[in-house]
């Protein structure tokens, strides 16, 4: 069976096929495909890049058609928002999420300049306008206004499923955690928490094989106008980065980088705590809705970063975070005393949070889903609706890495160098690995091209920017030239498995960069790239039967070092997606100052 999996539209916005005949999983999200970071235009551009052929059903990460977003709109009236945007994109093109955010005045301009040269599609956005205002908002009508345009976008690339199905966003998120997980056999608990999804930030379900019980649930209420006046432990992480002067809901990691140098002020952590409520017998998170507004209010909290300073503020954030979560996973461990813990959704992205999980609760076999955001509800969709029809999914765990996208042949990609006149190329054929860590021991910054490309936000050896962490400046140069972000950002470092236990304190086998381990002091001084501040670092720990190529990559690096270590960013620019063609990876391999792009087989530099 060929079942699709959607996040069909809004932020992270993603699509998986699963076939459970050929026990195959291809998974891509829109941004990848249009290169403009966090696009939320739906998942028409990826049915337009691939060819998908025939599919039994579709899913939908979203059942509360009451659930109300931006400007106060429902579902109804955002389908045709959508239309309305990708037909201002056929009128000029977008490269960057700001060049998203255009002015009415703006629109209007690109619009009426429009008219000689594509005046049917002007006519078609004045149209979907008046279709837009007629719309009579209600829970029925957004559920029949929804399926009607999800059957309409798969008509038109002729793909005609027979069933839509609307699923919990809560429950997709956990259903992909536990299904991937080594235990999705097993008893686990699986926790998510974002901002908001389907009016609730956090769920939290007890699964055994393909039963699931929801066991706690925290509501996301609404108390005032806007997007993020929605009560959740997400919100007000966005909050502190907003007052951070940082962009909501995308910069969230460089609060959590900035609070491992400074310490949390206690008067301020303390009024946060004393607005959240943790009731142990519901396991539900809640807030006093009068003490928590100030958290709320951006000028207040700009006035206190300003009192403490940026480090000590973003510390406050970081530690009610981890605080709260912790105390809420020990009560869920009194009551369901099960080792297996599977976390998902945006917030699970924070690292030192899923550290203090593993250091301070009774959890040890713990899971964080790779694509730990939206786009993995696209996966846990189709899953899930798997499990429904009773197909087998077992098989899922054998994915231990989420290698789910594309990939190309060295014929695809030697027909794409060669388009390309400022690059010299040599063909490494399969010694590219020994010769890229020959290269990076060397102080050069690389980057590689090769396999299906991971799904979610971490890249994983397949589209990777790779430097030596035992080189000072090796950081300094790839934030400052290449990924063009601030300088106290980690990097997370790529780690042969059987150097684990020698350079870790206390960890386990965890190989998708999503949480983090405190390193051995006596090694930090031989690999200060590769650790942060607090001492920890964010690893990838890699066996052969991971990644093969990047094992031997790894293995020559620690023959000629004496560490089997490696720095690994994701292959792309500041303000860019991660590489997806060919041709994505050589323009960035231009643009972003690299020394050298390995790329399936290939050494490609500059001429």
């Amino acid at each position: 069976m060929r079942i699709v999996g959607t996040k069909f539209y809004g932020h992270e916005s993603a699509l998986c096929l699963l076939d459970t005949r050929q026990k195959t999983v291809f998974a891509m999200s829109t941004e990848r495909v249009t290169r403009i970071k966090h696009d939320s235009i739906g998942i028409s551009p990826i049915l337009q890049a691939y060819d998908f052929k025939d599919i039994d059903c579709v899913t939908h990460s979203m059942a509360d058609f009451e659930n109300k977003g931006k400007d106060n709109e429902l579902r109804g009236k955002m389908t045709c928002n959508k239309d309305l945007e990708l037909l201002i994109r056929s009128f000029y093109n977008p490269l960057y999420i700001k060049d998203l955010n255009i002015t009415k005045k703006t629109r209007k301009k690109i619009i009426l300049k429009s008219i000689i040269s594509n005046f049917p599609g002007v006519v078609k956005y004045y149209l979907t306008r008046i279709k837009r205002a007629l719309i009579i908002e209600n829970a029925l009508k957004n559920k029949v206004t929804l399926t009607k345009y999800i059957r309409k976008t798969f008509n038109k690339f002729n793909l005609f499923p027979t069933e839509i199905e609307f699923i919990d966003h809560h429950l997709c998120h956990s259903s992909a955690a536990y299904f991937l997980s080594p235990y999705n056999s097993e008893k686990a608990l699986s926790l998510t928490i974002d901002g908001k999804g389907d009016g609730f930030f956090s769920k939290l379900y007890l699964f055994n094989g393909n039963n699931h019980e929801l066991i706690g649930e925290s509501y996301a209420s609404f108390f005032g106008g806007g997007d993020h006046c929605y009560l959740s432990i997400g919100h007000i992480y966005q909050n502190f980065t907003e007052a951070m002067d940082l962009r909501a809901n995308n910069d969230e990691g460089k609060v959590e980088a900035l609070a491992a140098f400074g310490i949390a002020d206690q008067d301020l952590l303390n009024q946060l705590k004393d607005a959240t409520i943790i009731d142990s017998d519901s396991l539900s998170i809640n807030f006093d809705i009068n003490k928590i507004k100030p958290f709320y209010d951006i000028n207040y909290l700009k006035a206190k970063r300003s009192n403490l300073g940026d480090e000590n503020f973003c510390s406050v954030v970081q530690n009610y975070l981890e605080d709260t979560i912790v105390d809420y996973l020990n009560f869920a461990y009194e009551k369901y005393p099960i080792k297996n813990l599977c976390l998902s959704g945006g917030v699970a992205a924070n690292i030192i949070m899923s550290l203090n999980i593993y250091e301070k609760t009774h959890f040890k076999n713990i899971y964080v889903l790779p694509p730990m955001g939206d786009e993995g509800t696209a996966l846990g969709g189709a899953i899930l609706k798997a499990t429904q029809l009773n197909k087998d999914v077992s098989w899922l765990k054998d994915y231990v890495m989420p290698y789910f996208g594309d990939e190309y042949s060295r014929e695809q990609v030697k027909s794409a160098l060669d388009t390309f006149d400022s690059i010299i190329v040599e063909d490494q054929n399969s010694k590219w690995p020994e010769e890229a860590a020959k290269s990076v021991a060397e102080g050069k910054i690389c980057s590689l091209f090769h396999g299906r490309m991971e799904f979610g936000p971490r890249a994983l050896g397949n589209r990777s920017i790779i430097g030596s962490p035992m080189i000072e400046d090796t950081r300094q140069r790839i934030n400052s030239t290449v990924k063009r972000r601030p300088s106290y950002q980690p990097f997370c470092p790529s780690i042969l498995e059987e150097e684990r236990e020698r350079l870790f304190k206390n960890s386990f086998s965890h190989k998708h960069m999503a949480i983090a381990f405190r390193m051995r002091e006596e090694f930090i001084s031989d690999l200060p790239c590769a650790v942060h501040v607090d001492g920890t670092a964010r690893p990838q720990f890699v066996e052969e039967q991971d990644n093969p190529s990047y094992y031997r990559y790894l293995k020559a690096l620690k023959k000629i070092t004496g560490y089997g270590v490696s720095l690994n960013t994701s292959f792309n620019l500041h303000g860019r997606t991660i590489v997806r063609t060919p041709e994505d990876a050589v323009v960035d391999f231009i643009d972003c100052n690299l020394d050298e792009l390995f790329i399936e087989g290939y050494k490609v530099t500059r001429k």
